[in-house]
């Protein structure tokens, strides 16, 4: 029997405004963060996906850097060979919990949209490339591609949205443009917006970036 993943200490949800929810949008914070300080995002959003439940969990795992906050899995000691290996473990345990969470609400499996910033843009990534069936749509902010297969070893149809900021310090920009290069290799639609003026964060610049993909991808029963 395959172990149970782990449970999220909090999750906050965002009820669909047009009553049933036809999808379901998931959103994954940053490392040492929590799903209370990235509800702020689900409100901004929600309105623009009516006929959605908006969900923020907290990462699945205590932070470890901190007395406080939440992670999707941990930066101790990590290198660049060893990242690829952690993601993959963290997006198994996301992509565990949402089955559970679509098949609690009745929506298939394929009814999924993922928003993700920083550590959780990298399981968003992952989400993107590795989940079967794929979401309907993928938004990475501030984030990046971890991988060490080849590129042909998963392909997939779904929308991206990678959006950055040039003035990233913390994962630079260039790390999102190479991810756009990678997952169109493997055959994702993606759309890629480099902002010159943002850092590593969310504005008002990112989230009418990301209202306006979901208006373009998402369907509208």
């Amino acid at each position: 029997m395959a172990p149970k993943p782990p449970t999220p200490a909090r999750v906050l949800t965002l009820p669909p405004v047009s009553g049933r929810a036809e999808y379901l949008v998931v959103l994954l914070h940053g490392v040492g963060a929590s799903a209370e300080s990235f509800l702020p995002i689900a409100l901004a959003l929600s309105p623009d996906v009516p006929h959605a439940e908006v969900v923020v969990l907290d990462g699945l795992h205590l932070f470890d850097g901190a007395t406080t906050g939440r992670q999707w899995f941990s930066l101790q000691g990590i290198t660049e060979q060893e990242r690829p290996a952690r993601v993959r473990q963290a997006g198994t345990e996301v992509s565990a919990w949402i089955d559970g969470a679509l098949a609690e609400r009745d929506l298939g499996p394929e009814r999924l949209v993922v928003v993700g910033f920083s550590q959780g843009a990298i399981v968003a990534q992952w989400l993107a490339l590795h989940r079967q069936p794929a979401p309907m749509a993928v938004v990475s902010l501030s984030g990046r591609l971890a991988e060490d297969g080849p590129a042909a070893a998963d392909t997939t149809s779904v929308p991206v949205l990678l959006v950055h900021g040039a003035r990233d310090a913390v994962i630079p920009a260039r790390l999102s443009e190479e991810a756009a290069r990678g997952l169109e290799a493997r055959g994702a639609r993606v759309r890629l917006r480099v902002l010159p003026t943002l850092a590593h964060g969310v504005d008002g610049e990112v989230l009418e970036e990301v209202r306006w993909f979901l208006r373009d991808v998402l369907p509208h029963p």
